[in-house]
C-alpha cells in the first residue's frame, strides 16, 4: 500500500515539474515576442479582464485533475505561480499532461514559434 502512495507522490512531482517547465517556455516565448503582434494585445486584454490581482487558475489533467495552479499575470508580461493545490475548482483552465510533455520535450520549437503554443487560457475569459 505504501508503494502506491510513493508512486502517486512521484507522479504529482512529475506533473509539477512538467507544468512549471511549460510556464518557463511560455515566459521565454512571450519575452522573445512581446513586441510582436498579437502577443502584447492578447496579454493586455487578458490582464485587463482578470481583476485586481490578475490571477487565474489552471489544472493539469491526465485522466483526472492532478494538480491545480493559481497563476498571476504581471504588468511586465510574466507568468508567476501564486499557489499549488490538489483540489480542482470548477473554473480552472484544463491542461492535458500529454500536451505539456510535448511542449517541454520540444521547448525551442515553441519558443521560436509561439503561435504553436495553446494560448487559449490567456485569450479565453473564464466565468
Amino acid at each position: 500500500m505504501e508503494s502506491n502512495v510513493t508512486k502517486d507522490a512521484a507522479t504529482v512531482e512529475e506533473y509539477e515539474r512538467i507544468f512549471e517547465r511549460y510556464l518557463d517556455i511560455c515566459n521565454q516565448a512571450i519575452e522573445q515576442n512581446k513586441d510582436k503582434f498579437p502577443y502584447m494585445e492578447i496579454w493586455k486584454a487578458r490582464w485587463k479582464n482578470l481583476g485586481p490581482d490578475n490571477i487565474l487558475e489552471c489544472a493539469v489533467y491526465d485522466d483526472k485533475p492532478k494538480i491545480i495552479y493559481k497563476l498571476q499575470l504581471t504588468e511586465d508580461m510574466k507568468i508567476k505561480i501564486i499557489e499549488k493545490t490538489h483540489v480542482a475548482p470548477g473554473d480552472a483552465w484544463p491542461f492535458k499532461y500529454s500536451y505539456l510533455k510535448h511542449v517541454v520535450d520540444n521547448p525551442q520549437d515553441y519558443i521560436d514559434h509561439p503561435a504553436n503554443l495553446d494560448w487559449g487560457w490567456l485569450t479565453e475569459i473564464l466565468g
